[in-house]
């Protein structure tokens, strides 16, 4: 993928700087991917899975802080807090893993100590922890990137199909796009 060719959506920044960022293509003769790069290590995965990934992101920073919640509130020690919470997502999602080998696994943690939730996330040898607040931000940053890739494959290959507007002009367009989007604090490069 040549990222020049790319619209840039930022996601959150884990704890310790790392920032992980989701790039969507605009190529419409490869596939609708987008490419995820963390800590100097760049893979794609669909948008599909970018979608899913993100739900997840939602979904497990939400169990992270009704674990914290029963522990803090309830007065449950940190131990069958995990247990009680960890039967009560299999029960309602049937559900044991978060998150997708295309992108990254999650796991729902709390901390006691400062009396919040948090999501763990790990891709192979790398790991890192975001607040609840902060893998909502990347869920979001990951739809946003998700539906810009489609959302720009789509009109690139109606400009070049229906509209006979050839690949180079098409690659114009889109970095005036990208300026625009700049310039209105649509674009978090």
């Amino acid at each position: 993928m040549n990222r020049s060719k790319h619209t840039r959506e930022r996601a959150a920044s884990p704890a310790g700087a790392d920032v992980i960022e989701i790039v969507g293509g605009l190529d419409p003769d490869a596939p609708t991917d987008c490419l995820i790069s963390w800590r100097g290590q760049d893979w794609t995965a669909t948008v599909d899975v970018v979608r899913a990934t993100a739900v997840d992101l939602f979904t497990v920073a939400s169990w992270a802080d009704v674990m914290v919640h029963v522990t803090v509130k309830l007065g449950l020690d940190p131990n069958t807090a995990s247990r009680f919470t960890g039967e009560l997502i299999v029960s309602q999602t049937g559900r044991r893993a978060w998150g997708y080998d295309e992108t990254l696994s999650l796991l729902p943690v709390g901390s006691t100590k400062d009396k919040r939730g948090l999501v763990l996330i790990r891709r192979g040898h790398l790991k890192g922890v975001l607040s609840t607040d902060e893998a909502r931000q990347m869920g979001l940053a990951w739809l946003v990137a998700a539906e810009a890739a489609e959302s720009d494959q789509l009109v690139a290959e109606a400009l070049r199909t229906a509209g006979g507007m050839p690949p180079d002009r098409i690659d114009g367009l889109f970095a005036y796009l990208r300026e625009l989007r700049a310039d209105h604090g649509g674009d978090h490069e």
